[in-house]
């Protein structure tokens, strides 16, 4: 998956990351176990990341207590331009 983002859509994972856990206007759209992760990176690029919340039987099976929540991520990109604009709305900024 780390080389995925690296060579098809030039996504370094700490970009993933900040998008996600240091962007205070991140948000998520989801459905069932999978969300939709937008966020922006320090640097101002927009990315939207797709996560699936682990379920309590495959966090335990990888040692984790329970009450852990873990994510996995799927993929991430660029938003496109509606994205972003759905983005700067939920920010206050469209």
């Amino acid at each position: 998956m780390k080389e995925k983002l690296q060579t098809k859509h030039h996504i370094e994972i700490w970009e993933v990351e900040e998008g996600i856990y240091d962007d205070r206007h991140s948000f998520s759209i989801g459905y069932k176990d999978r969300h939709f992760v937008y966020g922006q990176t320090f640097s101002g690029r927009y990315l939207l990341v797709l996560v699936r919340v682990l379920s309590l039987e495959e966090i335990l099976k990888l040692g984790f207590r329970q009450g852990t929540n873990v994510l996995k991520i799927i993929t991430a990109r660029d938003m496109n331009s509606k994205q972003r604009k759905t983005y700067n709305e939920r920010k206050g900024i469209a």
